[in-house]
């Protein structure tokens, strides 16, 4: 089964999440960076572009960044395509997690949310965390 991890954002932010995920977990054939607004491409027509060329079997996991943002409206008409996900407010974690998912079969919904609220847990503000953290951490 083939997947297709779209990163997608507001100017370089995608390429950016791309390039610290090929960083970690080595070059990525499958994940597509759309960085929106630089190239002076409309995003939609980018969009259109990238759905027409999918194989209707193959599983697409767009992450965007901001949910009532331009780039998120755009997908939002392939939500109801199958075999699609459309996750917004990305960070790496939930890339890195999606990335690693094994491809023998399509991604659950249950755990997509899994992979939602593990990546929800890894915003933390370190500020509230003492040094007595650390030393227990050794």
């Amino acid at each position: 089964m083939k997947r297709l991890i779209v990163i997608a954002s507001h100017n370089h932010m995608a390429s950016g999440v791309q390039s610290t995920l090929e960083f970690i977990a080595g070059k990525q054939k499958n994940v597509k960076a759309i960085d929106a607004y630089t190239d002076g491409k409309a995003i939609e027509d980018t969009v259109k572009e990238l759905f027409d060329s999918i194989d209707e079997n193959t599983e697409v996991v767009v992450f965007t960044d901001v949910m009532a943002g331009s780039v998120n409206q755009k997908f939002f008409p392939y939500r109801t395509r199958p075999h699609t996900h459309i996750i917004t407010g990305m960070n790496l974690p939930a890339v890195l997690a999606v990335a690693m998912e094994s491809t023998d079969e399509y991604i659950s919904i249950d755990t997509i949310h899994k992979i939602i609220n593990e990546s929800r847990q890894a915003l933390q503000y370190v500020n509230e965390f003492s040094s007595d953290d650390d030393e227990e951490d050794e």
